[in-house]
């Protein structure tokens, strides 16, 4: 249950467009403003950081850049080398210190869910082959053998030896989880080198430090109807002493989509069904002070949608959540009702009450 694919030229524009979303009216505090766009995670990764002289900012870009790339070696499940992809070959292995930390959040995040994000989905996910070239339906009952073999219940960890053992053939997939935990990494770089920045990964997005302007953080949140550059709204975040950073992450179904037998299948699966989820939903923004668990969030209310199980796991885990529906309905939780507002498409309306 990846994001989208940011491999194309129109997906890189994107990702750095909503950068630039993030307009400076006085910089006079902050004399550097520097910014890379490279590719991680299968994906576009942007950063735009600020800070009190170049070379403190430029050490900062380098040292986040290399932090992300890390964690993508570690914790990839298609790159043969990774720890990840290594303990779905073997079934068992013990893990560097990061990699275990990253799984034990993925479980429990999953747990926590009730597998709305499942990081044991990997035989379901890669049946369908939404992140290769040729992605297809899989046969109802390889869709049935698979879902037989997935449970983060079946992920045993020991904390003391960093061991993990995977049974009943389990595979991980850390797609609903490894966009997040990469921004994670990226927050700790800048937060350490004292910097203010706006890091864009996949799905991703996260805004830290104090604005150069004092003023808050402007997000936008995507328009599921238009193009890769068109957005409904905004959100305004004013970053501070209670809250250093926001991540906001995105989950839709216009990403990562094929048509087979005049059938569009998109990527976001229900781990019950092993089938692209069916909702009237079409989009799920979440915000946290953490990025694996907006990203997981994100993901979990797309297969749950608005229900009182899945409003606390909004007051517990969230900041809030903007629900997006293929009416046009637009639904904004209590926490994000003054932060929101919708500025763009045509056809949308807010919600005072959720479908």
């Amino acid at each position: 249950m990846g994001r989208e694919d940011l491999s194309s030229p129109s997906a890189a524009l994107t990702a750095l467009l909503l950068c630039l979303l993030f307009t400076l009216s006085s910089c006079a505090k902050k004399a550097a403003d520097v910014s890379k766009t490279s590719f991680a995670m299968g994906s576009v990764l942007t950063a735009r950081v600020f800070a009190e002289n170049g070379e403190e900012a430029n050490a900062a870009l380098d040292e986040l850049f290399a932090a992300v790339g890390a964690l993508d070696k570690r914790i990839s499940a298609a790159d043969p080398d990774a720890e990840l992809a290594r303990l779905n070959r073997t079934g068992e292995a013990v893990l560097s210190e990061e990699t275990y930390a990253f799984l034990r959040q993925a479980l429990s995040l999953s747990e926590a869910t009730g597998g709305a994000a499942d990081v044991t989905l990997g035989r379901v996910t890669t049946l369908w082959g939404f992140t290769s070239d040729e992605p297809k339906r899989p046969a109802d009952e390889e869709i049935a053998d698979a879902l037989a073999h997935t449970g983060y219940a079946y992920a045993e960890t020991r904390d003391a030896t960093l061991q993990v053992t995977l049974k009943n053939g389990v595979q991980l997939d850390p797609g609903a989880f490894g966009k997040g935990a990469g921004c994670d990494e990226a927050y700790k770089v800048l937060s350490a080198h004292g910097c203010a920045g706006v890091v864009s990964l996949g799905g991703t997005v996260l805004v830290c430090g104090e604005k150069p302007d004092k003023t808050a953080w402007s997000v936008g949140v995507r328009d599921p109807k238009g193009d890769a550059e068109s957005y409904l709204g905004t959100l305004t975040l004013k970053t501070g002493s209670d809250m250093p950073a926001f991540f906001v992450s995105t989950s839709g179904s216009y990403e990562k989509t094929f048509t087979e037998n005049g059938q569009t299948y998109h990527h976001i699966l229900d781990p019950g069904t092993g089938f692209p989820v069916r909702t009237a939903l079409v989009s799920v923004t979440a915000v946290s002070g953490n990025g694996c668990v907006s990203d997981a969030m994100s993901t979990a209310l797309f297969v749950r949608g608005l229900t009182d199980e899945t409003r606390r796991w909004i007051g517990e885990d969230l900041t809030g959540a903007v629900f997006i529906y293929s009416d046009g309905g637009v639904y904004v939780t209590d926490g994000l009702k003054d932060a929101f507002q919708l500025t763009g498409g045509t056809g949308y309306r807010l919600l005072k009450e959720a479908p």
